[in-house]
């Protein structure tokens, strides 16, 4: 992991505003051809790629030209759902999205995330650069992080995005790696609610958190991870497992 990410509190308030979107937004759990917008969704994109590379190339070129439908279906399945965790959303409503369709809340994600972000390289793909790429693995699952910059950026900055290989060999955007930021600490807090909670949404929940260990320790692998975003991902993983 190259530590180069987003100030916490950017963070915050970035996918704050972008989840409000998705949440806020009728119908969304309901209907998997729906938007959140009232919009249906109909187009067919790919899913992942064989190159890691690809991956973060088509994410680009998908934020650039406002595809957010496309963006969204490249995340790491389930983990949109679970983004929808850092603006506080209840068990049964994570649940609704992975049982019925998450592709609504990624696509208000993706549109609300380029839309407030002042750091994220925005504009005609002709002018980011992929700087850096860094291969690992991390639980049994290969990961690997590209550091995105634009022509027009402040000297310095610079867009981290990780992915994930899954087990069709394709890599996609591993969301909660790359925002865990933000997510940490909501992780940990839904883990332990989901313990106590004999529902059936829970248990929806407990085994999906469970499915993405792999991509917090992924993130303990930075050797530049903040003192306090460590303890956050190890009290995650520790509520999780």
């Amino acid at each position: 992991m190259m530590g180069l990410r987003f100030p916490e509190r950017l963070l915050r308030v970035l996918v704050a505003i972008s989840l409000l979107l998705g949440i806020t937004m009728a119908g969304c759990a309901d209907d998997p051809t729906s938007s959140g917008s009232g919009t249906a969704v109909t187009a067919s994109y790919p899913s992942g790629y064989a190159e890691p590379v690809e991956t973060v190339t088509a994410l680009l070129a998908a934020l650039a030209a406002d595809r957010w439908e496309e963006a969204a279906r490249l995340s790491v399945k389930g983990q949109m759902a679970l983004m929808a965790l850092a603006e506080g959303a209840d068990l049964e409503t994570v649940s609704d999205y992975l049982r019925f369709g998450e592709v609504g809340v990624g696509i208000n994600f993706w549109a609300g995330f380029v839309q407030v972000s002042d750091q994220f390289p925005v504009g005609s793909v002709e002018n980011l650069t992929l700087i850096t790429e860094q291969r690992y693995e991390a639980g049994g699952v290969s990961f690997a992080d590209f550091g995105v910059v634009s022509s027009s950026s402040p000297e310095g900055r610079v867009f981290e995005i990780t992915t994930a290989q899954g087990d069709d060999e394709l890599w996609r955007v591993d969301v909660i790696a790359t925002f865990v930021d933000v997510l940490a600490f909501r992780l940990s807090e839904t883990a332990e609610i989901t313990r106590a909670t004999r529902t059936e949404d829970a248990a929806v929940v407990s085994a999906e958190l469970l499915r993405h260990v792999p991509s917090l320790e992924a993130v303990l692998i930075d050797p530049d991870l903040s003192p306090e975003l460590r303890q956050g991902v190890d009290s995650a993983l520790a509520a999780i497992q």
